[in-house]
């Protein structure tokens, strides 16, 4: 991003602080009628008894949020819909990605750049020779989180924020699926949308036209403690699996999810710990991370070997995010 560019008054801090997972809310259990119901009650509650007008009105426009059968938010991308049918029914071959692709030239542009990567000693001249470099697993991957990012995770004059958002998702679907030991799963996914709930709260936040504002630290608050419920409800809306849909909603509290989901909300938990962790050590800062999952009993994997594929998913988005942004000056 442009440091000249405006920068929404609104944009919370990009170093949440020394344990950033540690006081954040989780969903209540029930199906999605019971969760909408208790999040439409705890912010009609709090919209009667506030005394900001600025909060009073974010409050009263995210309800209104919620209440709209698509949560005011785009679909969940075709394409993601399509490689994951595709990929089910054992159909995908190069002609079948390349077709996708042609839907999005932010999903080409990601291909092209992974498939022409330090990983290989020379670069590929076609479309379809990148395709040929990259596993099927790693082209379901691709698109799903590319097609995500390029046409969900948007909110005005935020760019920073939400960069660092879907850097951390990142972070944390791939050391899900690491911890599941699969290329191709639901803790990926899950970990990719874990966050997806914070959308919904700061797209409603930044909506305030000319009335006040609200203020920022009662929007982080509203964050912190609603994310997790409204995520959940954005990936029923969506259709996704009763597994995604419980990692979302679960992610901060795995022990008290229902038993269908309850795996990839704790490979979820793990995972979004360890991305927090690094995303403070590549900075510098002192976090808590490393003590926490360490003194967690009952909890058996490499803890190294997560940390490392973390630091190296953090290093990989930061070089992906500098080639777009590369790219889009030189356009």
């Amino acid at each position: 991003m442009n440091p000249t560019q405006y920068s929404h008054p609104l944009t919370p801090p990009l170093s949440p602080g020394r344990s950033p997972w540690a006081n954040n809310g989780t969903a209540p259990t029930g199906n999605a009628s019971e969760v909408m119901k208790h999040c439409i009650n705890k912010l009609s509650a709090l919209e009667c008894s506030a005394s900001h007008k600025g909060n009073r009105l974010f409050l009263h426009r995210l309800i209104k949020d919620l209440h709209a059968t698509d949560l005011k938010l785009p679909g969940f991308p075709s394409v993601a819909k399509a490689v994951d049918l595709m990929m089910k029914k054992d159909r995908a071959d190069a002609f079948k990605f390349s077709k996708l692709l042609e839907e999005d030239p932010a999903l080409e542009h990601a291909v092209c750049y992974q498939a022409n990567s330090v990983l290989y000693s020379r670069p590929t001249s076609s479309i379809r020779g990148a395709i040929a470099r990259i596993s099927q697993d790693n082209m379901w991957r691709l698109i799903t989180r590319v097609s995500i990012e390029a046409s969900v995770w948007h909110v005005p004059h935020m760019e920073s924020w939400v960069d660092a958002q879907r850097s951390h998702a990142v972070v944390v679907a791939e050391v899900a699926a690491h911890l599941i030991g699969e290329r191709r799963c639901t803790a990926y996914l899950s970990g990719l949308l874990h966050g997806i709930g914070r959308l919904s709260i700061y797209r409603a936040a930044v909506r305030h036209r000319r009335n006040p504002a609200p203020e920022s630290d009662f929007v982080i608050q509203m964050c912190n403690q609603l994310y997790s419920a409204i995520g959940m409800l954005i990936a029923k809306a969506w259709g996704l699996e009763d597994t995604v849909i419980i990692a979302i909603g679960f992610h901060n509290g795995p022990s008290s999810a229902p038993q269908i989901g309850k795996k990839d909300a704790w490979v979820v938990h793990l995972a979004n710990i360890i991305a927090h962790t690094v995303a403070a050590e590549a900075e510098g800062l002192d976090t808590d991370g490393r003590e926490i999952i360490a003194q967690m009993k009952g909890v058996r994997f490499d803890r190294e070997e997560a940390f490392d594929i973390a630091h190296d998913a953090l290093s990989e988005c930061d070089a992906y995010q500098a080639a777009q942004v590369a790219q889009a000056e030189s356009a």
